[in-house]
């Protein structure tokens, strides 16, 4: 049970439901009266209510409009703001769920790509964290520089380069930026050839033998962005467990951080009829160099095709008195947003 999960402490359990439990301004009303499957995106500066109207529309649907709590579902962009959404979830509802209300996409998508793993009865999955493909990237990259093998790296990636944390750093990014958009090793060769990158060329070539060891060492291995794919593929097929077959309404956090491979995700499950709202301020941008994107809420029409008015603009910020908030607004206006006129 997921509120089993929760800080039992009765003084906790109160604090966390009423900072909540809030008196709706008129933009956040609006997100509450969505209609059902009519995806939107909720943008608002910082204190501006954006999670907690979140919750506030979780609350609604479970509890005022009596959907089953397993209809909603909260995503975020890690697994530690997950934790802390989830906790203010379930003291809000004060009811059991069967299991949590928050979560990472990346445990979404690794739900959904295991469990139609093991219909189809192959090797069950196994999520490897960021150190342990660093440490198969170094191991694979030593082997090369004793052996003297290996890609055909350009003179300026020379063995000291190869050997750097920073260099093995740019080459996960950029077998999780091919991954994440369906880019096949081929076509990245291809591109190489085009534009006269050979070190696309000899990344492909790493990425080719790294996938046949890992392939037969631990066949069932996965790192995000290939889970992300896998789930995308089980979704189109209609592979969603009984769980999540039942998903109405996907709510998500800080949508400015979400990544490519959580735009396919989400796009997939709303091909499903799963309502899309995202809640997020452009211009707190943090993720951008894991592959966040801050335009994805000016985008978000354009991502899921829906009219240009999704969008709705929290219009108050209880965070700050009116002095700051004109002092924000000129700095603002001198540097310029990412999204629309917020502070």
């Amino acid at each position: 049970m997921s509120t089993g999960q929760v800080d039992n402490t009765p003084a906790v359990r109160t604090a966390l439901r009423e900072a909540d439990v809030l008196v709706l301004d008129a933009s956040q009303a609006r997100v509450l009266a969505l209609a059902d499957g009519i995806h939107a995106s909720v943008v608002g500066a910082p204190g501006s209510g954006k999670t907690a109207t979140l919750i506030q529309l979780v609350a609604d649907r479970v509890l005022g409009r009596g959907w089953d709590a397993e209809a909603v579902l909260a995503l975020t962009s890690s697994r530690s703001t997950a934790t802390v959404l989830r906790d203010r979830i379930a003291a809000r509802l004060e009811r059991p769920t069967n299991g949590p209300m928050a979560r990472s996409a990346t445990s979404l998508a690794f739900e959904i790509a295991s469990s139609a793993a093991l219909q189809a009865g192959r090797h069950p999955l196994r999520l490897i964290t960021g150190g342990e493909q660093d440490n198969d990237f170094a191991q694979l990259i030593a082997g090369h520089l004793a052996e003297g093998t290996g890609p055909d790296w350009p003179p300026h990636l020379g063995p000291q380069v190869r050997e750097l944390r920073g260099f093995r750093s740019e080459l996960r990014d950029l077998y999780t930026r091919i991954t994440e958009h369906g880019i096949t090793l081929s076509q990245v060769r291809a591109l190489a050839l085009e534009d006269d990158i050979p070190e696309w060329s000899a990344a492909a070539d790493f990425f080719a033998e790294y996938l046949d060891v890992v392939g037969m060492s631990r066949p069932g291995q996965a790192d995000a962005a290939d889970l992300a794919a896998l789930a995308v593929d089980a979704i189109d097929r209609g592979d969603l467990g009984d769980r999540l077959s039942r998903l109405r309404l996907i709510v998500i956090d800080d949508f400015q951080e979400a990544t490519h491979a959580t735009f396919t995700l989400l796009r997939a499950l709303a091909a499903r009829g799963v309502q899309i709202v995202a809640f997020g301020d452009p211009d707190i941008a943090a993720n951008t160099f894991r592959g966040g994107d801050p335009e994805s809420l000016r985008r978000f029409s354009a991502l899921f095709g829906v009219a240009h008015d999704s969008q709705i603009v929290l219009s108050t910020v209880y965070r700050h008195g009116p002095d700051i908030r004109r002092l924000v607004s000129r700095v603002t206006e001198r540097v310029g947003t990412a999204g629309p006129r917020l502070r």
